[in-house]
């Protein structure tokens, strides 16, 4: 499961991330849907996740089981209105 979690800086998020990413493997490769194989001419996969940012915080969805040191927050990204 994913939720929300939220940082002071981009600076501590960066270094959370890092830290992720270098623990799983990251950057990790891509792979042929039709074929299940990897293809090694496929952009890799460089980034668990993307920081935004929303009232002086960053924030980012984060799978529950890399989330343990991490703030809980309520804060969501803003919505367009309705054309």
């Amino acid at each position: 499961m994913w939720d929300w979690y939220e940082w002071d800086s981009v600076e501590e998020f960066n270094a959370w991330h890092d830290s992720l990413c270098a623990s799983l493997g990251y950057p990790l490769d891509s792979y042929n849907q039709a074929t299940g194989e990897i293809d090694l001419e496929a952009t890799k996969t460089t980034a668990y996740t993307s920081p935004s940012f929303v009232q002086d915080k960053v924030i980012a969805t984060v799978e529950v089981q890399y989330a343990e040191v991490l703030t809980l927050t309520a804060l969501r990204l803003p919505t367009e209105p309705q054309r």
